[in-house]
């Protein structure tokens, strides 16, 4: 798949601060590529890059075979959406959805259907004559959304949109902005500190700590096959084993010893018929599991689960499960 946007060796510094160092990725026609990572490791700074926002120390961002660095924010027709959606107060939904359309010289008609479209695609058919201000949170990022579409964009940045909303709203926002991306077919960057929301939306995912890059690839590879420890952690793996702890995981996986071994939520689970014994020293009941953390024999401490309702005390046996664990390359 041919890539529409090419960034190659960017770096962006603010005085003596890198805050993107060397940075190289791709994004694809019709795809999403989500940079993941923890504040302030220049994820935003290079989406803010990527749209003109900030310029380039070095390297280059190049769309459709163009560099970008002599190209205006406003001629680079790319659609922007930040975590507050920041709407116009005074206008209406149509007329935020609407405006960028209406400065690029767009007639009546044509605004009016494609606003009408918009409202449909995300799923608020009827609002356009609503004051922005009687809109709820969830509400207000979907006619934030419609606004960066509006245009038709070559590119569509989006900044940590559904960072400020509560859970359950987030969780829906996620299911439908997943499908709106792959109805419109619009390449996509898609900033986010959440793996849950970068493994939902993105094909590709960049994990960026410190200004760089440090892993890249689908979902599915970045989650199986974490590059080192702190990759591991950070999208979501529960422990990280190294030396003898390590060495007992790789037995149970068939791997030769030596290299560190993370393991997933679940990899560890109460079982009165499991082989490894240890002793509870910490239970957090939820209502799907319950999360342990356990002194096991050999192991040192590590995170398990039981059943929901089940809340072990004292010893406990456990079963290990071989596919919730991935043997890591490196420690840090």
């Amino acid at each position: 798949m041919s890539a529409v946007l090419q960034i190659r060796d960017a770096t962006v510094r603010y005085g003596s601060v890198t805050a993107v160092d060397g940075v190289s990725v791709d994004v694809h026609q019709h795809g999403t590529l989500a940079l993941l990572g923890p504040s302030g490791c220049g994820k935003s700074t290079l989406l803010r890059a990527v749209a003109g926002l900030e310029p380039l120390a070095a390297g280059r961002i190049t769309m459709d075979g163009t560099d970008l660095a002599t190209v205006p924010v406003f001629r680079r027709r790319f659609g922007l959406m930040f975590q507050d959606g920041v709407l116009f107060g005074h206008r209406t939904v149509a007329g935020n959805i609407g405006y960028g359309m209406r400065m690029a010289g767009a007639g009546r008609a044509a605004i009016r259907a494609r606003v009408g479209e918009l409202l449909d695609l995300v799923g608020l058919p009827g609002y356009g004559d609503r004051p922005v201000g009687t809109l709820s949170g969830g509400q207000a990022q979907r006619v934030a959304l419609a606004r960066a579409l509006a245009p038709r964009p070559r590119l569509l940045l989006l900044d940590e949109p559904l960072a400020a909303l509560d859970a359950a709203l987030r969780e829906q926002l996620l299911v439908d902005l997943r499908r709106i991306l792959r109805e419109t077919g619009t390449p996509t960057v898609f900033v986010t500190h959440d793996q849950d929301e970068a493994f939902a939306i993105a094909d590709r995912v960049a994990v960026m700590r410190d200004g760089r890059i440090r892993q890249q690839g689908t979902p599915r590879e970045v989650w199986d096959r974490p590059a080192d420890a702190w990759l591991a952690r950070f999208v979501g793996y529960s422990s990280v084993l190294d030396g003898g702890p390590a060495a007992a995981a790789a037995a149970l996986l068939g791997s030769p010893p030596g290299m560190p071994v993370a393991l997933r939520p679940g990899a560890l689970r109460a079982d009165p018929a499991g082989p490894l014994r240890g002793t509870v020293v910490g239970a957090v009941p939820g209502p799907e599991s319950t999360r342990l953390e356990v002194d096991l024999d050999g192991w040192g401490r590590v995170a398990a689960v039981a059943g929901p309702g089940a809340v072990p005390e004292g010893a406990v046996r456990l079963r290990f499960d071989p596919a919730g664990a991935s043997v890591l390359s490196g420690a840090q």
